[in-house]
Order: C-alpha cells, then structure tokens, then sequence
C-alpha cells in the first residue's frame, strides 16, 4: 500500500505518515518540507505523475475572527479538500481519508462556534460529493482535541498543558466557574494508529474518533498531579464564567471493533508520557 499524507508540516500529518509507513511507502505533500508541492489555498492543479493507493488530509486552518481569517479558513478547509480529493483521482488513488474534527458536528448555538467548525464541516460535504460522483471510497474521522507527550500540540490546546505545568511545579490548578466541565483528548499516537488501521482495512464512513472516556476537568487535573507525583491542588474560580461543557461526543466503538483497536491512552497515562519526555529534556 502507497501512501500520500497532506500535510508535510502538520504534526498529525508526520504521526500519521509514520503509522501508515507500516504498511508500505509514505510521502508527504505540503507547501514546505515536502515530498510534493502541494498548496490547499491554490486553484491551481498540483503537478504530480506518482501513483498513490491512500490519500490523508491531515492539514486545516483554524481561521479566526477577521474577514480575512474566514476566507483562508473555508478556501483552506473546504475548496482546500477539492482540490485534495481532485489531487487523489490524478494519483489513481481508491481511498481518501479526511481528518475531520468534531467540531463539524457543531451547531452555531454550541460553545465556540466559529468558522473553523463551519468550513470543517464543508469539507465533508464537499469531499462526500466529489468521492462519490467519481467512485472514490471515502472515510471521515471527526477527531477530538488531540494533544502529544512532545508538546507539539500546545497551541491548540493551551488548557491541557497549562494543567500539566501547575501540576508539575506543584501549584494550584484554577478553574474558571463551578461548571466541571468534560472534555475528550485523544493522544497523538492512538490517532495514528487509528488513520494507520483505517487505510490499511479499507474501512469507510463518517466517525467519531476519540477515547473512550470524557473526564471532567477536576479528573484531569487530578491525573495529572498523580502523573507528576504531586498532591492534588484544585481550586473553582465561581467569580468567573463557567468553562462551558462540549455537545456530547460519542466515540465510534463500531469503528475500533472493525479496526481491532481502540485508543489506549488515557489521560493520566498521557501526562506520565509527558513528564517521561520533560525529564528527558531536561
């Protein structure tokens, strides 16, 4: 099996290329570091004559706020997986994967609402239709809040391991408001193995993708002084606004029985992943 990974920059891109390099050839295709020159945000047909069996997109925009975040982010994300899918027919491809989020699901009601939920779930529609008017088997997995023991993920998700620094250093762990609100991570390494055995079964359809278990934050927060080997300090803010909870996100487990693998990471095993790779650093 011959792999293409878009998304030559994109930490979950090289995690998953790496799964998939199990099982035969991987190449990364992307504007920089790349195998093949590869831009989401160009019209203009990529110049590639290499066979591929299995595509990956495995890159996004997150957009933001300004008229010209919301442009880049639904040209990146939604015309962006056209021209993805378009780039998969022209390598012979047979199977497109689409790294969704579960933030597609969401609906402009729900907490954090924004374009990047909203061009996410454009691209499923969009990939739906193109890989099904050209005969193109197609999965989608919407992904949960993904994060690594290398810290790479940090900037999306500045909650997670600012809890794991407090809980390091030893210091109080402050919630905004009384809500004990859950949240599902899903580790980098469980989500590759999950893409790697997707492409490799040739299992198609829209999934959720994340672990088993949504714990609360106070959950999280406890894992992690457990992790680190210190005791617990929790402490609610209820003079702030409450941390919202998340519209209910229920896992694939169909998914993990056909693939014979479910995420096995959980959180407290996550943060001792995390500290073994701090003391290592330091």
């Amino acid at each position: 099996m011959k792999s293409l990974v878009i998304g030559s920059t994109s930490v979950i891109g090289k995690a998953i290329a790496q799964a998939l390099s199990r099982h035969g050839p991987v190449k990364l295709a992307g504007r920089r570091d790349a195998d093949i020159a590869f831009d989401l945000n160009s019209q203009q047909p990529c110049a590639c004559d290499e066979r591929f069996d299995v595509v990956v997109l495995a890159a996004a925009d997150f957009g933001g706020s300004q008229p010209d975040d919301l442009i880049r982010a639904e040209r990146v994300n939604s015309a962006g997986a056209l021209a993805a899918c378009r780039l998969a027919e022209q390598c012979g491809a047979h199977h497109f994967i689409l790294l969704s989020s579960r933030w597609a699901s969401h609906q402009p009601t729900d907490p954090y609402f924004g374009i990047y939920s909203l061009s996410k779930r454009h691209a499923e529609e969009v990939t739906s239709l193109y890989c099904q008017e050209r005969g193109m088997a197609l999965s989608i997995l919407r992904i949960s809040q993904v994060y690594d023991s290398g810290e790479q993920c940090r900037p999306h998700q500045p909650l997670l391991y600012a809890i794991a620094d407090k809980a390091q250093a030893g210091q109080t762990v402050q919630l905004y408001g009384k809500n004990d609100a859950r949240r599902n991570y899903l580790h980098l390494s469980d989500l590759a193995e999950v893409c790697g055995r997707v492409a490799e079964k040739g299992i198609v359809g829209l999934y959720n993708c994340g672990h088993p278990e949504s714990p609360r934050l106070s959950e999280i927060a406890q894992a992690a002084f457990e992790a680190f080997g210190n005791p617990l300090d929790v402490r609610f803010l209820p003079d702030k606004s409450d941390i919202p909870d998340l519209p209910p996100f229920v896992c694939a487990h169909d998914l993990y029985e056909q693939i014979g693998f479910t995420p096995r990471v959980d959180v407290r095993q996550g943060f001792e992943l995390m500290r073994a790779q701090r003391e290592n650093l330091s």
